[in-house]
This record gives structure tokens, sequence and C-alpha cells, in this order.
């Protein structure tokens, strides 16, 4: 089992801000990862205040319980998909709540799991696994070497937003053919050699990024479970509640943006929102120095009118 890790929330002092806490209110942290900002939350409460802390990781589960066992009973656990957050609702017999907070995508904790194949860096030979739900069937594995070669390049290229998914696809296809793709390094080296040199030299983050995210993204159908989770976390929330979400890709960003804007500027009913943030906080100078994984993280707020 991997060590515990130090996970460093992002925007923490902004989440605080458009969360609002108050004592005795009831929240979700519908991503608990790490535990940052369930700890940061949980921490503003009062004895009668509650988060309930979501994650389809059972490892991240674990490591938060035992992490932020000193919060007793505020925090309740619960394994499971945001996307089915209506239904854990009623399982923790609560109705409605004062704030939902979504920090979205792969957390720190999977990325420095070696064993979780999340992560493209070449110390690492990990069994191409990426399940956040580790009980979950499909597996990066199964998509690199059971997708047919069309299907491959669109989800590199609509998911990954990769300029050279039909290169990478083909190649793939190619080389399970000779012997199955099993792990990151593998993946890794065929990257490389269906991308030009300049492209490798010249980006800003590390040219696997695109077809890491994008595979990890079709296996945990993540931008399907966005699109359902925000309805159901605005029409959990009691009047003037808030939802707070961080996201750090722009098909994420998107979709947060289009749900707020048409909750907000509905076109047959009054509105259901208002938008807190006209334009995406981003995380300050400081704190992208601090921790460099912030750089791309937006974060967006609505209040439950």
């Amino acid at each position: 089992m991997t060590k515990e890790i130090k996970h460093i929330p992002v925007l923490s002092k902004e989440v605080l801000e458009y969360l609002a806490p108050k004592r005795d209110g009831v929240y979700i942290d519908a991503t608990l990862g790490g535990g940052g900002h369930t700890e940061s939350i949980v921490s503003c409460l009062g004895k009668r205040g509650r988060i309930i802390a979501i994650d389809r990781d059972r490892f991240a589960i674990e490591t938060a319980k035992r992490r932020l066992g000193k919060y007793g009973d505020k925090i309740v656990y619960v394994q499971a998909n945001f996307s089915d957050l209506d239904e854990i609702l009623e399982k923790v017999k609560i109705k409605k709540v004062d704030g939902v907070l979504f920090d979205l995508g792969v957390s720190s904790y999977q990325l420095k799991s070696p064993e979780r194949g999340f992560s493209f860096n070449k110390r690492y030979n990990a069994f191409l696994d990426m399940r956040m739900d580790t009980s979950q069937e499909l597996r990066a594995f199964d998509v690199v070497n059971e997708y047919p070669e069309k299907r491959l390049r669109e989800i590199l290229y609509k998911l990954g937003e990769e300029p050279f998914a039909r290169r990478i696809a083909r190649q793939i296809v190619s080389a399970r053919k000779a012997k199955p793709i099993r792990t990151t390094r593998q993946l890794l080296e065929i990257i490389s050699r269906s991308i030009p040199a300049y492209y490798r030299f010249r980006r800003k983050s590390h040219w696997a990024t695109n077809v890491f995210r994008a595979i990890r993204m079709e296996v945990n159908q993540e931008l399907p479970s966005i699109k359902r989770a925000l309805p159901l976390a605005i029409r959990a929330l009691e009047k003037k509640g808030r939802l707070v979400v961080i996201s750090f890709h722009s098909l994420e960003d998107r979709i947060v943006k289009k749900t707020f804007r048409e909750m907000s500027f509905p076109q047959d009913n009054k509105p259901v929102v208002k938008i807190l943030t006209k334009k995406p906080i981003r995380p300050s100078p400081e704190e992208v120095s601090m921790n460099p994984r912030s750089e791309s993280a937006k974060l967006r707020a609505v209040e439950k009118l």
C-alpha cells in the first residue's frame, strides 16, 4: 500500500470565501481526495455541523478517515460516484444541504500512487489501470488493447485534445498486434515514437499529458458524471446554499460554465441560481509557486435562489 501523501488543497482560501460555511450547516465535499478541503470546511463547523465526504476511491476514504479521525462524526464518509448524489443523500437521510464542493479531476493521491497507473512518470512502470473505483471492470488496459482504432483516435482527440491523436492511435493498434500493451512505460514509448521531437521539447506540460488524461477520463467516464452531478447538487441546496466547483481542464470548465449559465438564465422558468463568479477565480502566483498543480485551476460558484 502506498504511503500517506501530504495533500495541498487548491484554492483553499477561495473555497471557504465562496462556500461561506455556517457553524451548524450541512455540507458536501463531493471529491474527498486527500481530505484537504474537507478538513478546511469541517474546521469551520460547530457541534451540529456536518460534512458528507464522497469519493469513488476506497483508498482515499481509508486514508482520510485516519487523517481526519479527530473530527469524529462531523464527517460522514461515502464511497460512491458523485453522479449518484441523489441516492447518496437518500442513503444518509439528508434532504437539503447548505453547500457543495467539487474539486474535479485526478487527485494528487492517485497521481503519486505508482501502482494505480495514473502517472506518466517514466520512473514508474505500472500496470495500465487508472480506475478511481478499483471495483469497476473497465481499465486503461482494456481501452488501450481492445478499443477500435477509430474510437481510440476520437477519445484522444476529443478528451485529450491531442493534435497527434491519429498517429498515436495507429501506433497503439500496431503495437498491440505484437503483444498486449500492459504498462505505463510501454504506452509512453509508443506515444514518444508517434510524435515529432519538437513537440516533446517545446510543450509546457509533459508530452504524454493529453493521452493519459484522455484514457483516464474515458475509463472513469468523468465528463458524463459531471454533467449529471451538477444539477443534482443545485437541486440539493437550501435557499442561499452555495455550489463551488474547481476544474482543471477546459472540457470540465465548459460543462460547469454551461450548467451555471443555463440555471441562472433559463428560457422558460425563473432563475434557479445566481452566479457569484462572473469570471473564474484563478490561483495567485504565490499559490502556483508553492503548488504547481494549481496553475490550471478555475473556481466557479453559484448561490441557490
